[in-house]
């Protein structure tokens, strides 16, 4: 921040009467006499002091936790050699915070505004009144748009949401989006840092709700968490889903295999076919066997039946014609074709797309911090 200096000023010397001091005299009986002058004389009288200058202001400390969307919550979190990712928290991922039982990871959406979605988180862990053990985390997934940082990697717009690698015009080496979400976790896990840790809860809205239910079917991290530790998904009111099988449902209401005319409908991100370097890295039986047995929360609002920025391509539209019957259709994909499997719908009454009133709700309290 620039300092604001100000040099040392002369008293003023306007004028109380008119003054005509001799060439000769010294500039310091001139003040003198002056002084006397406007003052009246008489003994005891001084000249009062300019006032100093006012302290140079000193950049905000960062409180623990910290719930301002703004500079001094900002952090970046180091997801490769050398690379770093935005975000804000509540809590500085490279410290040790004892009283942290519960990670609390919020993705934003398509607007690409994690300021306003940490506000969203804060709001949810007040409203569930676990603020005091609870570290939020929103990263910011930039585009080239974004003026990221020159040690910052930046995706396409459908890049970040599909866990593509980051565009190669940007610092090397290039990195999923998801194996980014994956660092975050990793520093969740640490046990000199989050020594309490005992849930993890990964949550988006919209693009940030493809994110997660992505994220949940090819993140392996989880598998090498710590014993004690639980985790969840929590899948708001996404445009799509991954289906881990090529059957959608028909007009009869069941589920099988589509005719021709929408080749691209069970390429990844909708399936499994043509998998990005992120999720190709996992067999397809592999991908199935994640999603199925992760514990997913899909939260749908009953409202959320508009087309405003809802994906109408072919393979998009093959999920139903909105978000909230898309989520209900994909629970009973996988009731239907994943016996056992870890899904679990929960419908908000009277919300429609709105990441905060969807968190805010009972039911969205009950999928973020309940059984």
């Amino acid at each position: 921040m620039r300092k604001s200096l100000r040099s040392p000023a002369w008293p003023d010397l306007a004028p109380c009467a008119d003054l005509a001091p001799p060439a000769a005299l010294a500039l310091l009986a001139a003040l003198a006499l002056h002084a006397t002058a406007c003052s009246g004389g008489g003994e005891g009288t001084s000249v009062t002091p300019p006032d100093p200058p006012p302290p140079p202001v000193e950049p905000p400390t960062r409180p623990v936790p910290c719930t301002f969307a703004n500079a001094t919550c900002q952090e970046r979190v180091e997801i490769a050699s050398g690379l770093f990712l935005p975000a804000y928290s509540t809590h500085l991922l490279s410290e040790t915070h004892a009283s942290v039982t519960r990670g609390l990871i919020v993705i934003h959406g398509n607007a690409r505004d994690p300021d306003n979605y940490f506000l969203s988180g804060l709001n949810a862990v007040a409203r569930g009144g676990v603020s005091g053990s609870t570290a939020v985390v929103a990263p910011y997934f930039q585009t080239d748009d974004d003026a990221p940082e020159s040690d910052e990697p930046f995706w396409s717009s459908p890049g970040w949401k599909r866990g593509n690698l980051s565009r190669p015009e940007g610092p090397s080496p290039r990195v999923s989006s998801y194996a980014a979400i994956d660092r975050i976790v990793e520093e969740f896990l640490d046990v000199a840092r989050f020594p309490a840790i005992r849930d993890i809860v990964v949550t988006g809205h919209s693009a940030g709700g493809q994110v997660v239910h992505r994220y949940a079917a090819s993140s392996t991290v989880q598998e090498e968490a710590r014993d004690g530790v639980t985790f969840r998904y929590v899948v708001a009111n996404p445009s799509t889903y991954l289906y881990p099988g090529p059957e959608r449902e028909n007009e009869a209401g069941n589920f099988a295999v589509p005719g021709g005319g929408c080749d691209d409908y069970d390429e990844w991100h909708y399936g499994l076919l043509d998998r990005n370097t992120w999720a190709e890295r996992l067999e397809p039986d592999t991908i199935r066997a994640l999603l199925s047995r992760r514990d997913v929360r899909i939260l749908v609002g009953d409202a959320d039946t508009l087309s405003a920025s809802l994906d109408v391509n072919c393979g998009a539209n093959l999920q139903g014609p909105n978000r909230y019957v898309r989520g209900r259709t994909i629970v009973r994909f996988m009731d239907a074709l994943f016996v056992g499997h870890a899904h679990r719908e929960m419908i908000v009454p009277g919300v429609g797309h709105s990441n905060r009133s969807m968190w805010l709700s009972s039911v969205g309290q009950e999928s973020l911090f309940g059984n």
